[in-house]
């Protein structure tokens, strides 16, 4: 694709599907349409590349590198998100494609091609984009090399979603022209609604009657903590919560490849252990730079009366009985996801009692309520260990007053989330 007098010429030197798409895609659990609606209404083309591109990696796991690339007067093709690493995602296509990354040839129809571990190229989908009928760029995802290679109902979902992105374009490039907002303050703001957006909604209602609140609070706009709630049906319950190192936007788009495999592998393990060693396996071969991930899952199984734990270096849930004793379980642990491949994990049962709460959370909990004088308040476990003993017993409550600590904390906490929850009689 090249500009020529203000107009985009297309050769198409590659094509391997050309079908029309359809509006009921779904990946995984997520409808196209639901994550056409999480990337609501950017207010510039970069900011809707920002928010495609945490989109595509909640959708697909594996994903190596997404963009959307756009025509420009000195450069006939260029990623809008990032846009070196745009021009290193079309070299990797080099041998495929033709000289895509000099003369800005792409295929005009949604297009699927296989990895090639020996050229360090993850399997690749490409579809363009449309503006009423006018061609105006292209979406190109590719996944990493020795991930499992997409398929055509991948690449049907992935037309649908450039679809909706043609669309969104016009709109965006009049709210850039209209609004001088700065391009960093938009990709943050992006980021984080469209992180949020991905996160389990409130459970109101589940098969076990159990009540459930769950919290989430980035130290900066976007953070590393995720958490999922799933119901397994039958009076099972299945929660998970984790950990990225770091913060900022780098542990978001971590979170956001991890928390994408969580509810893809809850669904399809005996349990919590065979759960972390699966997502550990996954998350060994694409964290870099010495990251690492904390994650607990729990299982609650209401038939069998038992919570069933498997720690991966997370700090320690919360139990508190009716008689209001609090103690810490799922003290057995391996090591953080991602530091060791094949990593092996043991799970722990613990009997489960009538109106019992679980509370399940990460560092940064402990750290707003830390108190340096204290001869027992590493990382503030006797702070929410007294907290939650002294509380009403009520999920609800005790939430509360965890968040009403943090938001009169100073400045500088980590990211904080919690899941809790509280079995009926």
């Amino acid at each position: 694709m090249k500009m020529v007098s203000g107009e985009i010429e297309v050769e198409s030197p590659v094509v391997i599907y050309d079908y029309a798409t359809s509006g009921d895609n779904v990946v995984g659990d997520i409808p196209i349409g639901q994550a056409l609606a999480a990337i609501g209404e950017p207010g510039s083309p970069s900011e809707l590349a920002q928010r495609l591109a945490v989109a595509v990696a909640m959708l697909w796991s594996d994903v190596a590198d997404a963009d959307l690339f756009l025509p420009e007067k000195e450069r006939p093709l260029r990623g809008v998100r990032d846009a070196r690493a745009g021009a290193q995602l079309l070299a990797s296509l080099h041998a495929v494609w033709g000289p895509i990354a000099t003369r800005g040839l792409m295929p005009v129809t949604p297009t699927l091609l296989p990895g090639d571990q020996s050229a360090g190229r993850g399997s690749t989908m490409s579809t363009p984009i449309f503006s009423g009928k006018s061609l105006e760029g292209f979406l190109v995802v590719q996944r990493h090399p020795t991930a499992a290679g997409f398929t055509s109902n991948d690449l049907e979902a992935f037309a649908a979603l450039a679809e909706g992105v043609g669309g969104m374009l016009p709109a965006a490039r009049e709210r850039a022209s209209a609004v001088p907002v700065s391009w960093l303050e938009q990709d943050l703001s992006a980021a984080r609604d469209l992180q949020r957006s991905f996160l389990p909604e409130p459970v109101l209602k589940n098969s076990a009657g159990v009540k459930v609140v769950t919290e989430y609070m980035p130290a900066h706009a976007v953070g590393g903590d995720f958490y999922d709630f799933i119901d397994l049906g039958g009076g099972r319950l299945f929660g998970v919560i984790g950990d990225v190192s770091g913060k900022g936007v780098t542990a978001a788009l971590t979170m956001a490849r991890v928390s994408a495999d969580v509810r893809r592998f809850a669904t399809d393990v005996s349990g919590p252990a065979e759960f972390l060693e699966r997502l550990n396996n996954t998350v060994t071969t694409r964290l870099a730079d010495h990251r690492f991930v904390t994650a607990l899952a729990v299982l609650l199984d209401l038939p069998k009366r038992r919570w069933v734990f498997a720690n991966a270096g997370h700090v320690l849930p919360l139990l508190r009985r009716s008689t209001g004793v609090v103690s810490r379980v799922a003290y057995s642990s391996g090591p953080p996801l991602g530091i060791m491949a094949h990593a092996q994990y043991q799970e722990e049962v613990v009997s489960m009692a009538s109106k019992d709460i679980l509370l399940l959370a990460t560092d940064g909990v402990f750290e707003v309520l830390s108190a340096p004088r204290r001869p027992c308040s590493t990382m503030g476990q006797c702070q929410l260990t007294e907290l939650v003993s002294s509380a009403p017993h009520d999920i609800v409550e005790i939430d509360r007053q965890i968040l009403a600590t943090a938001q009169s904390a100073a400045s500088g906490r980590d990211d904080l989330t919690l899941l809790g929850m509280q079995v009926g009689t």
